[in-house]
Formats: structure tokens, C-alpha cells, sequence
């Protein structure tokens, strides 16, 4: 069989497109689960070197692997996992790439406790034979003649959580390993579920754990259990960094992934569970559901993809749900007849004298004006025009705490403005903050060195606080 057609087992076709009503794009439902269900529509046969095909007994997983690969590593544990799983009803073989050395390979064998056997492809056919394009990558085979292997199916590369995939196939049943109450981690859905993990991917979901590290609040149990998937779950994440289940996946919104029998959780009830009052601003269904749609990938060319897996990983994406609503704001003077101490601090803060710190061309720049001075109305986009900014008051009370009307019509109520109280997370602060408090624009800034700065309740006298 030719390399040519090995690889062609890796493409799938795409199908029609269907139709969501969750202000989503347009996309295809779990598009490739027939495929992965039924395996592939032949099973080719291939030569392999002598030296492999002796080893090859019975149903055989054949892993590729380089012993130094950073990705072959962190599958390393799964893998000797599932030759534990697998023991009795198929062999795990491991092959090191050519460029391995044997010290290498004895490191990676005692590192991860590896039990299964492996062979080095000195000579580099076993590679050749197999088709090989990275590492990891595996294949299962099953004996058919002396020098030749059936091939049931490949996983080129191996991802974390292909584990289950293996498993099934090798039990001729896909969902055989799909047992109750497992979380299976985003790479097994993502075989079926193709659009939907690109549409995850390109979401602020997929980076919810770095977005801990940024802050250095990845220790922080008050925060790490809304950043992961299955938290405190037996089968869910086991509280390390490098688990296969950090972020926020498939999962952790339709619950885990086996028995996989048809019976989702419905996602839409476990979103505020983290996305309450305290975590995020304003939040409802309405205003989060587009933000997680399943299929935005289609309308992006694989620049925009690319940019936008940046934005989210550099932290630079927008994050929406951090955002304040769409409303006119009303004015720090009208807050101050009820903040009257409020008030009377923020009037002697560098926040109030904002604008009067831009030279002559920078304040008639709305693009400069916008994070000097309140927007006259909050929404998705700042003010493109000086007459869309309160210039007469600086950053007002409303550019941190948001539009106050519906304070003010509601007498005060609770939950009609955003407090940024003590017991507001650091998340929802430091969105707010930097919003305009840029790496850019203001390199110097640190939220650990700023926020004391912002007490409402300075001791009397004239002096002011030092500038945020």
C-alpha cells in the first residue's frame, strides 16, 4: 500500500451544513461521528520490516514516538495507562524514532513507568512503513500474512484523551469505553464533534486555565473549580496543571462524556454556576450564548484563526462577558448625591483630572479621549467622536462601575450596578482596568500596586492619592 493512501484515511468529506438558533453560525452537527464510528471503510493491508512484524502477535497499537518530543511526553502517561487497559485483548508496542538515543529512550521508559516494550527504528523503515508524518502518532494492526499487517484504524497524532478511541475500536464497539459518569476531556469529543471543538477552541473557554496564570491564581481553589472541567468529580480534573481536563470543555457544560447515550445535560443550566453576579457583569443567556458558538470557525479563514488563538492566548482577546451593558450614563454628578464621600474622593483622584493630562492633539482625539473621559453611552464600542464623551468630568464613577441609570430608577438597588466591592474577584477588577490600563499605554501599571490607590474612603485633608 502506498504512503499516499494512508494518508488519504486521515481525510474526511464535509457534509451539508445545518441551521442553529442560538444566534450561532451555521454548521454540522458532530460531522464526522459516522466516520469515526464505523472506522475506515477498508482495512489496507501493509509490509512492515521484519524485525516489527515479528512483534506484531495479535491485535497490536504500534506508538510512534520520539523519547525528547514535548508532545510525546504528555500523552506518556495515557498511553502506559492503556496498555495496562488494553492487557489481554490487544499489545501496545512502542516504536522511538530513528534519531533516538538509548539513554533517551531508557529516560522516557523510567520517567513514566513504561512497561510496555520498545524498539528503536534505527534504520528508519519502521517509520517509512508506517506512513509517519509527527510524533505522537499510533496505528492499530492485526496480523495478515508474514510480513504484512491489517490496519484497522490510526490516530495521526495522538492526542491526549484518544486513549477511549483506541479502546473502542480495539473492543469493536466505540462507546465501550464511555463508562458512566467518565469525563473523557475535549479530544474525544472533538473526533466526532469536529466544528464544535474549532468553534471551543476560538473561544475564551479553551483558555480559561491561563487566564488563571496570568493572574497567578492557578493555586487559588476559589478560582481553579470554575476554570476546569468535572472539578471535584472523581473522574474529573485531578488538580494538575498539565491535566487533559484544565479549561473550561466540552464537558463541563453537557456533563461527562460517558455513557454518551443520548441524554445531554442541558447546557444552558450550568452556566451560572461560574457566571454569576460576582464573576461576571450583567451576565444572561442571551448575552453569553453567542459568544460560545459552536461553529464560528466556519466564517474564519485560517488567518483569522490564527489571530484569534493569539489574541486568546496573549490575553488580548475582548472578553464580552466583562463588558458592560448597552445604556446612556447619567454623570458623576448625579452619583454624588448619593456617594456624596465617594464623590468627593474620586474629585480629588487622578482619574478626575484625566483629561486635563492629554496634550492639545491628543485631546481632541476621541481614540485618546475614550479612556480619559466617561462614554455619554456604554456598549460594544467606545465613543467615535468627542461629543460621545463626558469631557467634563474625567474617568467618572460610571467608566469603572458602569452606566448608572437604572441605579438611580431603581433608588439604589442592589444588583442594578457593578459594586467592584471587596468581594469582587479579581477577574471582573482587572478587566475593568485594563481596558484601558494597556501594556501599551501604561507598561508601569500593576493591579497589586493600583487597586489600593482606589479606596473610596481617603483621610481627610487635601492631598490626593498618587495616580492610578
Amino acid at each position: 500500500m502506498t504512503r499516499g493512501f494512508l494518508l488519504a484515511l486521515l481525510c474526511v468529506g464535509l457534509p451539508a451544513t445545518a441551521a442553529e438558533d442560538r444566534g450561532w453560525t451555521d454548521g454540522v452537527p458532530a460531522r464526522n461521528a459516522a466516520a469515526v464510528v464505523s472506522g475506515p471503510a477498508e482495512e489496507p493491508t501493509i509490509t512492515l520490516p521484519r524485525e516489527l512484524r515479528r512483534r506484531v502477535k495479535g491485535p497490536t497499537v504500534l506508538f510512534y514516538f520520539a523519547p525528547t518530543c514535548p508532545h510525546c511526553r504528555h500523552v506518556a502517561r495515557e498511553v502506559q495507562a492503556l496498555a495496562v487497559t488494553l492487557d489481554g485483548r490487544a499489545d501496545l508496542l512502542g516504536i522511538a524514532s530513528g534519531s533516538s538515543a538509548p539513554e533517551a529512550v531508557a529516560e522516557f521508559r523510567a520517567t513514566f513507568g513504561v512497561t510496555f516494550p520498545i524498539v528503536i527504528d534505527t534504520d528508519r523503515t519502521m517509520g517509512a512503513a508506517l506512513a509517519i508524518r509527527s510524533t505522537p502518532s499510533a496505528m492499530l494492526v492485526v496480523p495478515d500474512g508474514k510480513e504484512t499487517v491489517k490496519v484497522q484504524d490510526l490516530w495521526y497524532p495522538y492526542m491526549p484523551g484518544y486513549d477511549a478511541l483506541v479502546q473502542g475500536r480495539v473492543a469493536g464497539n466505540m462507546f465501550a469505553a464511555f463508562n458512566a459518569d467518565t469525563y473523557m476531556g475535549n479530544r474525544a469529543c472533538g473526533v466526532c464533534h469536529v466544528e464544535e471543538y474549532e468553534g471551543w477552541r476560538l473561544s475564551h473557554h479553551s483558555v480559561a486555565w491561563r487566564t488563571l496564570q496570568r493572574a497567578d491564581a492557578a493555586d487559588d481553589p476559589k478560582c481553579t473549580g470554575c476554570h476546569v472541567t468535572g472539578n471535584g468529580a472523581p473522574t474529573g480534573w485531578d488538580g494538575s496543571p498539565t491535566s487533559h481536563l484544565v479549561d473550561v470543555g466540552c464537558e463541563a457544560c453537557h456533563g461527562p462524556g460517558g455513557p454518551h447515550d443520548g441524554v445531554p445535560t442541558a447546557a444552558t443550566a450550568t452556566c451560572t454556576g461560574c457566571h454569576d453576579a460576582d464573576h461576571s457583569i450583567a451576565f444572561t443567556l442571551d448575552k453569553g450564548l453567542p459568544l460560545i458558538d459552536h461553529f464560528v470557525g466556519n466564517t474564519l479563514s485560517e488567518e483569522q484563526q490564527r489571530e484569534r488563538l493569539l489574541a486568546l492566548h496573549d490575553g488580548e482577546a475582548q472578553r464580552e462577558l466583562l463588558a458592560f451593558p448597552e445604556a446612556d450614563t447619567v454623570g458623576s454628578a448625579v452619583c454624588a448625591t448619593c456617594h456624596t464621600t465617594e464623590h468627593t474622593w474620586w474629585s480629588r483622584s487622578a482619574h478626575a483630572q484625566a483629561m486635563s493630562s492629554l496634550d492639545e492633539d491628543s485631546a481632541t482625539d476621541p481614540a485618546c479621549v475614550s479612556c480619559h473621559a466617561t462614554p455619554r453611552h456604554m456598549g460594544s464600542t467606545p465613543p467615535s467622536t468627542l461629543e460621545g464623551s463626558r469631557l467634563d468630568e474625567g474617568v467618572g464613577c460610571e467608566s469603572c462601575h458602569g452606566p448608572g441609570g437604572a441605579h438611580v430608577e431603581s433608588g439604589g438597588a442592589a444588583g442594578t450596578i457593578q459594586g467592584l466591592g471587596e468581594s469582587c474577584p479579581v477577574c471582573v477588577i482587572e478587566a475593568v482596568c485594563t481596558s484601558c490600563h494597556t501594556a501599551e499605554w501604561d507598561k508601569d501599571w500593576s493591579l497589586d500596586t493600583h487597586l489600593p490607590l482606589m479606596k473610596h474612603t481617603p483621610p481627610a485633608g487635601p492631598p490626593r492619592p498618587k495616580a492610578p
